[in-house]
């Protein structure tokens, strides 16, 4: 039913590949999950987690600001996950070919994260892999969240995990202690470091070696610089709250004044 045309991406357990439908001439991204690449029960674990969480957007969960899934596939020894194809390419590239986006142009699209990751947090899904790789703009200039490769489902608020995840830098202190933790507040946590990112182009928490960068990430010690206006630095600040109960949330992001 599907003509691969070519690879788009390579992850640690797949590529993704842009095909066309052989009937409609529609163009669709696939993920294909490669269950032989998986060397622990973990990887399993999370590839289970990543297609349910899939099968759940295949379902009929779906915002405008995540990447819509259409279909999964199975086999023996692969996922197929079919999702829409999004051009236009990562924040990731947006903020490194400028050095830092123009405030209003982060407000807008950070505003956008947020609505998206609210929208997860109400359903029950964390993301925990939240980084600027992870967040693509379409040709609207329209911001889309992907890649749930690391999601997990939790059953109640309180719920605590327990699995490091994710990449270092944007990674919570309770993650990097190694301490169970809340689903909710880590997709927080990233998106304070994303909302960094964007407005100073660079990462408030660096290191040579991983302790050296855990120790300034369980000590939330980074410094915001002064260019950045009050109201940015204190969301900044409230998103990178050490202490995860204190945190802010989606909902109250959304109320601050910044956006």
């Amino acid at each position: 039913r599907y003509e691969k045309l070519y690879t788009l991406g390579k992850g640690n357990f797949g590529k993704v590949y842009l095909v066309e439908d052989r009937e409609s001439g529609e163009q669709y991204a696939v993920k294909v999950v490669d269950k032989k690449m998986f060397k622990s029960g973990d990887q399993r674990q999370h590839a289970q987690r990543e297609q349910s969480i899939c099968e759940t957007f295949a379902s009929g969960l779906s915002h405008k600001n995540i990447v819509r899934v259409y279909d999964v596939l199975t086999e023996d020894d692969y996922i197929y996950i079919v999702m829409e194809y999004v051009e236009g390419g990562e924040l990731f590239d947006k903020i490194k070919q400028s050095k830092g986006l123009a405030e209003p142009t982060a407000r807008r699209w950070f505003r956008e994260i947020i609505e998206a990751v609210e929208y997860i947090h109400d359903n029950n899904i964390v993301h925990r892999d939240l980084k600027p790789e992870n967040v693509l703009i379409d040709n609207t200039q329209r911001i889309r969240i992907c890649d749930f490769g690391f999601g997990n489902v939790f059953k109640e608020r309180h719920q605590v995990l327990s699995t490091y995840c994710g990449s270092p830098f944007y990674a919570a202190p309770e993650m990097v202690t190694a301490t169970p933790y809340r689903g909710p507040p880590v997709d927080l946590w990233s998106c304070g470091v994303i909302l960094f990112a964007m407005l100073t182009g660079s990462l408030p928490f660096q290191g040579d070696e991983m302790p050296q960068l855990f120790q300034k990430i369980s000590c939330g010690q980074y410094t915001i610089p002064p260019y950045v206006t009050r109201d940015a630095s204190d969301l900044i600040q409230k998103l990178l709250c050490k202490d995860a109960k204190d945190r802010i949330t989606a909902k109250d992001c959304l109320l601050h004044p910044w956006l």
